[in-house]
């Protein structure tokens, strides 16, 4: 089999979800960014696509910024897994408060989002009481996008 058929065949697959029974090396694996289970991968993030102009760190009170840093040192320390079993209904939601955006027309309007791939979930996390980030997962980054101090972008019910 030809090497860009083998490659072709392991990014249907990929895509389908079904990369459990990929042939694969270790080196073509990390090559192509395949894990068994990605939810078991610790989270980092990363500001690749942040939008400061919609909201800036340097609007957050030191004690935001304080609980930023906090965030994110606890984000380092969990995997995806953890992460998602923080979603449920509201007031139900515990720690990070996982929640996908059922309608990304709600988040603000920037001159990349239509660069950014319509297939990716886009969410937000928990910073504190108030404090959200809005933003997607690849692999095992977290690429925050937007700031959201005041929880304005998806107000609670």
């Amino acid at each position: 089999m030809a090497k860009n058929d083998k490659l072709r065949k392991i990014a249907e697959k990929q895509a389908r979800g079904n990369i459990a029974d990929l042939n694969v090396t270790l080196r073509e694996a990390a090559i192509l960014g395949i894990d068994d289970d990605k939810n078991t991968e610790q989270p980092y993030v990363s500001l690749k696509y942040y939008w400061s102009e919609y909201q800036c760190f340097s609007a957050w009170t030191p004690d935001k910024l304080r609980a930023f840093s906090a965030f994110c040192k606890k984000l380092g320390q969990m995997t995806w897994t953890d992460i998602y079993r923080t979603a449920g209904k509201a007031g139900d939601k515990v720690g990070f408060g996982y929640t996908t955006h059922k309608d990304i027309s709600k988040l603000p309007k920037t001159a990349f989002m239509g660069k950014i791939s319509d297939d990716l979930t886009w969410f937000e996390l928990r910073v504190d009481q108030e404090s959200r980030v809005h933003g997607f997962r690849a692999k095992s980054a977290f690429f925050l996008v937007f700031l959201d101090q005041e929880h304005e972008v998806y107000p609670r019910a």
